[in-house]
């Protein structure tokens, strides 16, 4: 079962429990007006949690080889609900395998890691393993995870289309992975290596937010 089924399910589940609630402390003599409204506002709210939270880009497949960490491809696939371990071109192929296969879609839905875990009929079990790519495959990703030297990075567009700017990195004061603070408006921050401009527009977005989030986390246990 993929998540958006899932979320489906636990949704009607959801407003189920809230409508068998409402009966309840109608029947209890609460005024009907107060207690729909009280159960149309926890519905709103649910829906809004999971379609922010839940419900995020797919990132392009030409946009994959700006990912040049293999830390941001495990942490990708992760939140994705894809297996993040192996190698780069592994976890390259995961990725571009799955958006070419949503090529029509801006968004997908992803499920959160506890319920992934569930043993049980609703559990979102990882996506096929498709295992390592031919061997042409093999020698492309590998060349869009090299190390390449982040100070080449400034001709480079940014995902999603994005362009670099002066004036982001201007407006920025702080790492967006590791939080030290900027000073010399350099690319590159000084204390982790990050692409700045990179990391600041992909934050900009929902599943970038998320990778940046978990990334700096990782960094902050360092």
């Amino acid at each position: 079962m993929n998540a958006r089924d899932v979320w489906a399910v636990f949704t009607l589940l959801f407003v189920l429990a809230v409508a068998v609630f409402s009966a309840f402390m109608i029947n209890s003599g609460e005024e009907p007006t107060i207690v729909a409204s009280m159960a149309t506002a926890a519905v709103a709210v649910y829906l809004y949690v999971v379609y922010k939270r839940y419900r995020v880009e797919l990132v392009p497949e030409d946009d994959l080889k700006l990912f040049i960490d293999p830390e941001d491809l495990a942490i990708l696939c992760d939140i994705y609900g894809l297996p993040s371990v192996g190698s780069p071109s592994r976890l390259m192929h995961r990725l571009a395998l799955q958006s070419r296969a949503h090529a029509d879609q801006h968004f997908i839905w992803v499920a959160p890691r506890l319920m992934r875990r569930i043993p049980s009929g609703l559990a979102v079990g990882p996506e096929e393993d498709f295992g390592e790519p031919p061997e042409d495959a093999h020698e492309l990703v590998a060349r869009m995870v090299s190390d390449n030297a982040l100070g080449k990075r400034a001709a480079m567009p940014l995902v999603w289309g994005k362009r670099r700017s002066s004036v982001r990195l201007r407006r920025m004061t702080a790492c967006p992975i590791c939080d030290s603070e900027v000073t010399h408006r350099s690319l590159v921050c000084e204390r982790c290596g990050a692409d700045l401009e990179f990391y600041d527009a992909l934050a900009e977005s929902r599943i970038g937010h998320r990778l940046v989030a978990e990334k700096g986390g990782v960094r902050g246990k360092h």
